[in-house]
């Protein structure tokens, strides 16, 4: 069996554990997480993008520079003009840096550069509120950038920017945040392995609440 097809097989029943083990032995399923992001079932995709966070932080510890090279071929991916190529490198970066900041902040800024296309919009703003929902100094000086989502006409880019916004724990941005309070716009949003509907409104409000509870 191919190391996608073994790779697709996991992820359809969320297997973390068998995955892990096998990416400790095999780095390979590094290159077959990479190719599972483009399979055309979303959910399979976002899969892929968590289990490739999850392996690059272990290969990480093994052979760091396997796991750079896999993410630099993701951040090509992202910056390259086929709207095809990329909607889940962003979150698979991103869940990288989250597991594994030092191994991989460095490429923080190409998440920032996805922010500005459109079709990219969604996943990266989930990307740095993945990273800010475990290091949220860190992403903080992002929020200016991901402040004009709010504004989108796509639910998903206005909903996941709200979420980010709330991760990184962004004062500035209470505001905005609360006049998506009463956005009902529905959409689904990759939360704890699955595509779980929710609205900007529930985002929006979640995300105020935390920032007010962390500001005191």
């Amino acid at each position: 069996m191919r190391m996608k097809d073994k790779v697709v097989a996991w992820l359809k029943v969320a297997d973390w554990d068998t995955l892990e083990e096998n990416v400790r032995v095999d780095t390979r399923v590094l290159n077959g997480l990479i190719q599972a992001i483009y399979v055309p079932d979303e959910e399979i995709a976002w899969r892929a993008a968590e289990g490739f966070g999850r392996a690059a932080a272990i290969t990480a510890g093994i052979d760091i520079e396997v796991s750079r090279d896999r993410i630099g071929r993701l951040a090509w991916a992202l910056d390259a003009r086929s709207e095809i190529s990329a909607r889940f490198a962003a979150p698979a970066i991103g869940e990288a840096i989250a597991r594994h900041p030092k191994a991989f902040v460095e490429n923080a800024p190409v998440l920032l550069t996805a922010l500005g296309r459109r079709y990219l919009q969604a996943g990266a703003a989930w990307a740095l509120g993945r990273v800010g929902s475990a290091w949220p100094d860190m992403v903080r000086p992002a929020a200016p950038r991901l402040l004009p989502l709010l504004k989108s006409q796509d639910p998903a880019v206005r909903g996941n920017a709200a979420w980010a916004l709330g991760e990184m724990l962004a004062v500035e941005a209470l505001g905005d945040l609360e006049a998506l309070t009463e956005d009902d716009a529905a959409f689904y949003m990759y939360s704890e392995g699955s595509l779980q509907e929710t609205t900007v409104q529930k985002l929006a409000a979640a995300a105020c609440k935390k920032i007010r509870e962390a500001s005191g």
